[in-house]
């Protein structure tokens, strides 16, 4: 049996130790990516248009009666904004998103994010959001719409929370329990009233984050840029 010379330990060292240096910087570079302060303006225009169009929508129904009795063209012109509205944030995203990661870094732009993240977050994000998209269809069918919104709320905090874990920045698994746990009350206690259900457990979740990206990460690693 050939016997493992000083020299052929030193390099197995030497090996384990680099990669072990780059595990250790793209964990600090997807911390980085992650970070609140990117995403906290998206957050709170997010969250507030879902309390907004949610009081829209409860008000119509308070003096319709209820959502079937509000007349088609409103629902329609709502329905135009939300899409309208929604694509507009989008577009906001981008713009804020992309100047506040290039000033960590000129090298992390959206095609960085993109490709740093596929591996991780995507592969959670995507299956989760073609199961919603499979259910609201098994929802409209039974006519059981209203469990659509605890469904993605629990689909978000899936994502929060998994987002979280592996950063370990304490604010997405705060937001990621709070999207879970609402999303199992309602899902549980339902129906209630929908935009009841949608500005406390989404809205208000979103406004949650908002808040709490204010406050700094307390691990020192998921702040202090890599080292070039």
């Amino acid at each position: 049996m050939e016997q493992v010379t000083n020299g052929q330990l030193e390099k197995a060292m030497a090996d384990i130790s680099w990669i072990k240096s780059i595990l250790k910087q793209n964990k600090r570079v997807i911390q980085l990516i992650m970070l609140p302060t990117h995403y906290k303006w998206s957050y709170l225009v997010l969250g507030t248009s879902l309390v907004g169009f949610s009081l829209l929508y409860h008000l119509l129904m308070e003096h319709y009666g209820n959502f079937a009795m509000i007349p088609h063209g409103y629902k329609m012109g709502i329905a135009f904004m939300m899409f309208l509205f929604y694509i507009l944030l989008g577009i906001f995203r981008l713009r804020v998103t992309r100047p506040s990661l290039m000033k960590i870094d000129k090298r992390y732009n959206l095609g960085f994010l993109a490709r740093e993240m596929s591996s991780g977050i995507y592969h959670i994000s995507l299956p989760l959001f073609v199961l919603v998209c499979f259910v609201g269809v098994f929802l409209g069918q039974r006519d059981a719409t209203y469990y659509m919104v605890p469904t993605i709320a629990i689909c978000m905090g899936v994502i929060h929370n998994y987002i979280g874990t592996i950063t370990r920045i304490w604010h997405w698994l705060v937001s990621g329990y709070w999207f879970l746990a609402t999303g199992i009350y309602f899902l549980y206690w339902g129906p209630v009233n929908v935009p009841f259900a949608v500005s406390i457990s989404l809205g208000c979740g979103c406004l949650l984050y908002f808040v709490l990206s204010w406050i700094p990460p307390a691990s020192r690693e998921a702040v202090a840029p890599a080292s070039s």
